[in-house]
């Protein structure tokens, strides 16, 4: 049978048992994504996978700045930053100092897995915000904007660490700041003339400008093109609300084809073959630290700016998935580290997504506590 056809039947079959099951469709595709790549070798060669996972990419993080309320978050954005800080350093500094002195590893290779590991997935993040229908409240602005600060500080401290600022990306953001802030009023002209067409023609328009953008980010830049999709996402909200037609066609493309292939892909990049036991016992004990410290860091910031839903939001921003598998690959193709390191990071990463979400079925359900602006 042909590749294709099984990727087609195993993301349908995917989402039919995570909603008969009650189980999170996110992490449902990664694990069926494992299990297509340990089963058919060669699956994750197929070329469009790769274009409609990175898309998938995209739209996600474009429909998570979508929902953040900037208003609301004004009101709010003390104890975003500080609980982004915490659970971002917390993990960070624990592997960090474990690889350099405990296992040996270079400066450069401790620091790129110490990132790759204290991330936080914004795109699982905002999917399970959205399951629990929390992103309306307070509560859920808080969330994605701590979600944010980690991963924004995440993708500056790589650069960093690598390297790979330079003039290109002060050029490229001399560019596109203006241009990005120069959306919304083209977009709303587009809206306006070409609403109900049956070419679609906003669709087109988004789906070109996240794409453009993205490409000119990650290869200009030197930033990766989900930071970029979410900052367009922020600034393009308010345009895409009054056009509520163009938000469902939206969400619809990308919550039914583009996520599931995105989700799916990721787990069809860790290879197997390559854990062995020296190599499970160090993913066992830097996944430990990387949950354990991601936990505490959070719980106690939240517990503190908040006042509720420490536990809650030590388990959800455990979540990883897209910065990690980013930082991993930028660090394999930069020879930073192993192609056994890369598996290793991964493997903690998915993991770190999955047990998460099992918890998360038998945590209190504090989405209705109190608000959690009143102590910011």
């Amino acid at each position: 049978m042909d590749h294709s056809i099984i990727v087609a039947i195993v993301l349908v079959l995917a989402a039919f048992v995570a909603l008969e099951i009650g189980f999170s469709s996110a992490l449902a595709e990664i694990m069926a994504g494992i299990a297509l790549g340990f089963f058919f070798v060669d699956i994750h060669n197929l070329g469009w996978i790769d274009f409609l996972g990175n898309l998938g990419l995209l739209g996600l993080m474009f429909l998570a700045g979508f929902e953040v309320d900037i208003n609301r978050l004004r009101g709010t954005w003390k104890a975003s930053v500080s609980i982004g800080v915490a659970s971002l350093l917390a993990p960070m500094a624990g592997v960090f100092v474990t690889c350099y002195f405990g296992l040996g590893l270079g400066f450069k290779a401790s620091g790129l897995i110490a990132i790759g590991l204290s991330t936080t997935s914004l795109a699982l993040v905002y999917h399970a915000l959205k399951e629990r229908g929390a992103l309306g409240n307070d509560f859920g602005q808080v969330v994605l904007g701590a979600a944010t600060v980690v991963d924004v500080l995440s993708m500056v401290l790589l650069a960093l660490l690598l390297g790979n600022t330079g003039w290109g990306t002060a050029i490229f953001l001399l560019v596109i700041l203006p241009t990005i802030f120069g959306l919304p009023r083209i977009g709303q002209w587009i809206f306006r003339r070409y609403a109900g067409s049956i070419v679609e023609f906003e669709l087109r328009f988004l789906m070109v400008v996240l794409i453009s953008m993205g490409f000119m980010a990650e290869h200009v830049g030197g930033i990766h093109p989900a930071v970029i999709a979410f900052a367009i996402g922020l600034v393009m909200a308010e345009v895409v609300e009054e056009h509520s037609e163009v938000e469902e066609k939206l969400r619809a493309i990308v919550f039914s084809l583009l996520a599931p292939v995105f989700f799916l892909s990721a787990g069809m990049q860790i290879n197997l073959s390559l854990v062995t036991r020296e190599v499970f016992v160090q993913l066992l004990l830097l996944g430990s630290l990387a949950i354990g410290l991601k936990f505490a860091g959070t719980a106690i910031a939240a517990q503190r700016l908040l006042g509720h839903s420490a536990v809650y939001m030590g388990l959800l921003f455990n979540y990883r998935l897209a910065f990690g598998i980013a930082t991993a690959t930028v660090g394999l193709e930069s020879k930073v580290i192993t192609p056994t390191q890369y598996s290793m990071i991964l493997l903690v990463i998915v993991a770190s997504a999955i047990l998460p979400a099992l918890f998360l079925r038998v945590a209190p359900n504090e989405l209705d506590g109190p608000n959690p602006a009143a102590r910011s």
